[in-house]
């Protein structure tokens, strides 16, 4: 499966590695720094799915989720973070389709990007 990936992290290294491993595995991955870098970029380049992290500075990942549903309703989501799944379980279905706990293997990563976009079509 391919498709284009939206990253949006705060953490250059971690956007670094993850664009790499989709890229390994036949994606094209754009990246983005803040939610806003996001939807302006989501303006300029239609994506296949986009994956956020949680905890950003300025607009968080359910902010921009939820900014990001309201333009692109269809765009599917995976919301990356840390904190515990119960926090964000409420997101997930309405502006978030799924969870990937930090830290992630690039198996899980890869397995969770083909089962969102694999729910979407």
């Amino acid at each position: 499966m391919n498709g284009t990936v939206l990253i949006v992290e705060d953490d250059p290294s971690i956007r670094e590695v993850m664009q790499e491993a989709l890229a390994a595995h036949g994606y094209s991955a754009m990246v983005a720094a803040s939610g806003e870098e996001a939807l302006t970029l989501l303006e300029i380049r239609p994506v296949d799915l986009v994956i956020m992290d949680l905890r950003m500075p300025g607009m968080n990942g359910v902010e921009t989720a939820i900014a990001m549903k309201h333009r692109w309703p269809h765009r599917p989501i995976i919301l990356c973070t840390v904190c515990e799944e119960w926090r964000v379980r409420e997101h997930i279905g309405r502006s978030i389709q799924a969870y990937l706990a930090k830290p992630f293997t690039f198996t899980q990563l890869k397995e969770t990007v083909e089962s969102t976009l694999a729910g979407v079509g």
